[in-house]
């Protein structure tokens, strides 16, 4: 995710997600603070028609549109628009009703009560229930163990259709990132489908029937998945017509495409050399995000000799991160840290973990000297090292194929491992037969990326012996035992402490190599279609943009409306000052789109507050020098008249830390 600033940063996300616990009922209607009206990120215009085709290419085919086992964003691409969660994270990180409309929780904080909006419908007609919400709810208690949620799942006591709307969960212990990592992550299917299902986790769901925006109806395999628009959704009917999502698996033709006006966005990074290209394209704009995820690579530890420490230490030897930045990657990312979490998620990243190049530095006689001690020694002198016992081994090392420069990176380990002596099989794979590698876990050493998290508990996802997202299954007992301390400890200064052992042991025992925390540059159309939402952590391909986007061609804004001229001003990447380089970020959009920012004067005691005035805020971000990130937030505020003056600098203060950290912090990715 982006740059955060301090301390207080994350006590206000944590407040976000504790407060609730001892609050009042949340409406959907609520604005300000933590909570946001959902239909003040829907914006409409009596003006606006519905109509129009969107193009929106994904990297690969989905291996399954199952909302319970996908694990590829182009899979969550179509799982998010036919499917509806209970809220939904804004982009200014404000928790919305989506199927909720309002809820609240024990003063334990282990019961959660939700009303649903009554006139949410399945796509086949029926009504949308609690008993829904329940059967999806009391389906991951019982199976969730073993979904891509089995880290919270597990978290899950039961659930229970109070009356025909209103749902209450019980959780076996109170879990202050309920809102954000189940309540918003979870999918919610129709019972009167589901239950009748026999094996869940392998149902491949090819012809997905959900509530959300977006209807499915059709997939020509290996071409495009087409949806079209909901005219019965609940929170109103999306204003262009369908959506056709064509397969393209390379970057660079995926640029082309989008250079000739064959799709109307990048949904993956620009290749970073045709950055300065793209720019001058008319009717185009950029917007970058960096990940709070990493491009890393999983240990085998279920197998010699990935399952030895030494042997771990010894890979990290064999690559520089600073020439993976800085050449790879242009500039465009940050070196992996050691603890996982971006140094720059703070307070949870452990500023005093030292870089990677410096605990273990790039050298192949340190790697050498490794491999000896754990007596893996060229017993015969033919130039490749044997097992203690004298045989011989060759390790299989796997990457994606689509992403030429986890290609890259990938490529140095392997041939650096081969430098030093060990025999090794290097061999990128198209998406799904790298999937199937990793989830059967054959494999000594796999190339991945994304998997990140606003909340440190992300980590027990990752390192914990149960994790759901622990493939390599390097576990520690010591490392589990803080894992599931930090997840139940509410004080932010006690569970700051463990999180930072946490990530001290995870420099000693180095689990994963974590390669880069990547910064993406994505690039959306504005000379058909208008609307796009982007924010400090989510590229144009999101929820709010499809809810918003209309067609240029059906819909003529009124000239009391005028454009904006464009600009894009120059920002720096998330590099190191070693490596300058311009960065894109989102320009000025017309007062059209659907951003709600504040406008407020302040004379004596009273602010007047201006609703849907558009304003571009560009705010440098700490721990990178130079970086910054120009974005348009949505919000609505109303700060009453009479609150002394001083109380209104603590009000400003708070908005701004919430805006930085939400630039601080790079969402859901890849």
């Amino acid at each position: 995710m982006r740059r955060a600033l301090a301390l207080v940063i994350a006590a206000v996300l944590l407040l976000a997600i504790a407060a609730p616990v001892s609050s009042p009922v949340v409406t959907h209607a609520q604005g300000g603070g933590l909570y946001a009206n959902i239909f003040d990120y829907i914006h409409r215009e009596p003006w606006m028609k519905t109509g129009g085709t969107l193009r929106v290419p994904l990297m690969g085919e989905a291996g399954t549109l199952n909302p319970f086992t996908f694990t590829t964003s182009w899979e969550a691409e179509i799982i998010d628009l036919v499917y509806d969660t209970l809220v939904i994270l804004t982009p200014d990180l404000k928790f919305a009703g989506r199927l909720a409309k309002e809820w609240s929780v024990s003063p334990d904080g282990k019961v959660w009560t939700f009303k649903l909006f009554e006139n949410a419908t399945w796509h086949d007609g029926k009504p949308v229930t609690a008993e829904d919400v329940a059967f999806t709810y009391n389906l991951m208690a019982r199976i969730g163990n073993k979904t891509r949620w089995a880290s919270v799942a597990v978290l899950i006591d039961h659930a229970e259709a109070v009356d025909r709307y209103t749902v209450k969960i019980y959780l076996k212990k109170p879990y202050a990132p309920f809102l954000l990592r189940l309540a918003e992550r979870i999918y919610i299917v129709p019972k009167h489908i589901w239950e009748g299902i026999e094996n869940i986790l392998k149902f491949k769901n090819e012809h997905p029937i959900g509530s959300g925006p977006f209807i499915f109806v059709e997939h020509k395999p290996q071409q495009y998945y087409k949806l079209k628009a909901n005219p019965r959704y609940y929170l109103g009917r999306p204003l262009i017509d369908e959506i056709i999502f064509p397969i393209i698996s390379n970057p660079e033709a995926m640029l082309l495409a989008f250079e000739r006006g064959e799709v109307d966005v990048m949904t993956w990074s620009i290749p970073y050399a045709s950055v300065p290209k793209v720019k001058k394209i008319k009717d185009v704009r950029l917007h970058a995000v960096t990940e709070f995820g990493a491009r890393f690579m999983y240990f085998n530890c279920k197998r010699w000799p990935m399952n030895l420490t030494k042997f771990r230490q010894a890979v990290h030897h064999l690559i520089n991160l600073t020439y993976v930045v800085n050449v790879i990657y242009q500039g465009y990312a940050l070196p992996g840290s050691l603890g996982r979490l971006p140094p720059t998620l703070k307070p949870w990243a452990n500023p005093n973990l030292p870089p990677k190049e410096k605990k273990y530095p790039f050298s192949l006689e340190a790697a050498k000297k490794l491999l000896d001690e754990l007596g893996i020694k060229d017993v015969n002198g033919d130039g490749w090292r044997e097992t203690p016992d004298g045989k011989p081994f060759t390790l299989a090392i796997y990457s994606p194929s689509y992403d030429p420069l986890r290609v890259r990176w990938g490529e140095i380990i392997a041939n650096n491992l081969k430098k030093v002596g060990i025999r090794v099989k290097y061999q990128p794979l198209e998406w799904t037969t790298l999937v199937n590698k990793l989830m059967s876990r054959d494999f000594d050493m796999l190339v991945i990326g994304g998997i990140g998290d606003l909340d440190p508990d992300i980590l027990y996802d990752l390192f914990h012996s149960k994790g759901g997202w622990n493939i390599g299954k390097c576990s520690f007992p010591e490392l589990d035992k803080l894992l599931e301390q930090q997840r139940f400890t509410v004080d932010l200064e006690k569970r700051k402490e463990i999180v930072w052992k946490i990530q001290e042991i995870l420099a000693e025992k180095v689990p994963l190599l974590n390669a880069v925390h990547q910064q993406f540059v994505f690039a959306y159309r504005v000379d058909k279609f208008e609307g796009w939402v982007v924010g400090p952590f989510m590229g144009p391909d999101n929820w709010f943009s499809f809810m918003n986007v209309y067609s240029l061609e059906i819909n003529k804004p009124p000239k009391t409306t005028p454009k904006p001229t464009p600009t894009t001003p120059k920002t720096t990447p998330t590099t190191p000052k070693t490596t300058p380089k311009p960065s894109p970020t989102t320009p000025t959009t017309p007062k059209t789109t659907p951003k709600v920012t504040v406008t407020a004067t302040a004379p004596g005691r009273t602010v007047t507050v201006t609703k849907t005035v558009e304003k571009t805020v560009t705010v440098t971000a700490a721990g990178a020098p130079g970086a910054t990130v120009t974005t348009t937030l949505v919000k609505t505020v109303t700060v009453e008249k009479g609150i002394p003056p001083t109380m209104m600098g603590v009000i400003a203060l708070v908005i701004v830390v919430v805006i930085v950290g939400a630039v601080a912090l790079a969402l859901r990715r890849r």
